[in-house]
């Protein structure tokens, strides 16, 4: 029987906690009152993070005549949703990039951008009002795996290394070596975070999205879609065979046949051509 939340977390010890920024933007971003101004006000107490919004609003993406100098400048040229993510992605990065494994952390965190970027792609080409929950689930859909990096930076360094070379079941392997998951990781993390439970399910169900309750499956297997396309650019650790399984279960729920489903690709994999500069400039 697959453990609890509880005993992962028993098992694993303290997690680290949410980044104070991620935290802030995401309860000003639950807010339909919130401004602009709001936003701005909250970049500006960290100056690490305005200047990677300057570089963004810069960046060949927006093709700028004119460098953009100032933080309601680079606000106004990303658009408000844009900026937010932005935010978001740069704060939660950290979290990604801190351990001792080193290629396989950067791997982990463009692969997380892509799902990211892609999944909510899908979310805008099949008209769902929930693209920026999507943006923020695909963001933190893997997260366990930075967890089992910095509790178990030898042995899941191993474990990585073994699936960026030859590929294979990363979750087998994982439950083989530890007795649970980064998917069960990371529902334990996003529970300690009190995050909304239909992130929790994407980082828990995400390989297996008709497992998810009822009101959170579209989310998950819009998550699901973005992270078979990010295998499917090359942009992560393992083999993408092991989530043909996830694909179908998401077409399913999203009521897509093999046509809609192409067709949906495209459209994000053109919006990913259009965002690309976050994944490079973050």
């Amino acid at each position: 029987m697959p453990m609890s939340p509880h005993e992962v977390i028993q098992n694993l010890g303290e997690l680290p906690p949410l980044p104070q920024v991620a935290t802030r933007v995401i309860r000003i971003s639950s807010d339909s009152d919130t401004s602009t101004e709001q936003l701005q006000n909250l970049i500006r107490t960290d100056q690490a993070l305005t200047s990677q919004i300057l570089k963004v609003a810069n960046s060949a993406m927006f093709g700028r005549m004119r460098e953009v100098t100032t933080l309601t400048q680079a606000i106004l040229t990303l658009g408000f949703s844009t900026t937010r993510s932005v935010v978001l992605a740069s704060s939660v990065k950290n979290l990604f990039t801190r351990g001792p494994v080193g290629l396989q952390e950067r791997i982990l965190w463009e692969h997380a951008l892509v799902t990211a970027l892609t999944g909510s792609a899908f979310s805008r080409a099949m008209r769902f009002p929930i693209a920026e929950e999507v943006f923020l689930a695909g963001l933190m859909h893997d997260i366990g795996k930075s967890v089992m990096i910095l509790k178990f930076p030898e042995s899941y360094g191993t474990l990585l290394r073994r699936l960026q070379e030859e590929g294979g079941d990363g979750l087998s392997l994982e439950l083989d070596t530890f007795g649970f998951d980064h998917a069960m990781v990371g529902e334990a993390l996003l529970a300690s975070w009190n995050l909304a439970e239909g992130i929790e399910a994407v980082a828990r169900w995400h390989h297996d999205p008709l497992h998810a309750a009822m009101e959170h499956q579209r989310l998950v297997a819009l998550v699901a879609l973005g992270n078979q396309m990010a295998f499917d650019l090359q942009v992560g650790i393992g083999m993408p065979d092991a989530l043909a399984g996830a694909t179908w279960e998401a077409m399913d729920i999203l009521h897509l046949n093999d046509a809609a489903y192409q067709e949906h690709r495209t459209s994000a994999l053109e919006a990913l051509e259009r965002d690309k500069a976050l994944i490079t400039d973050l």
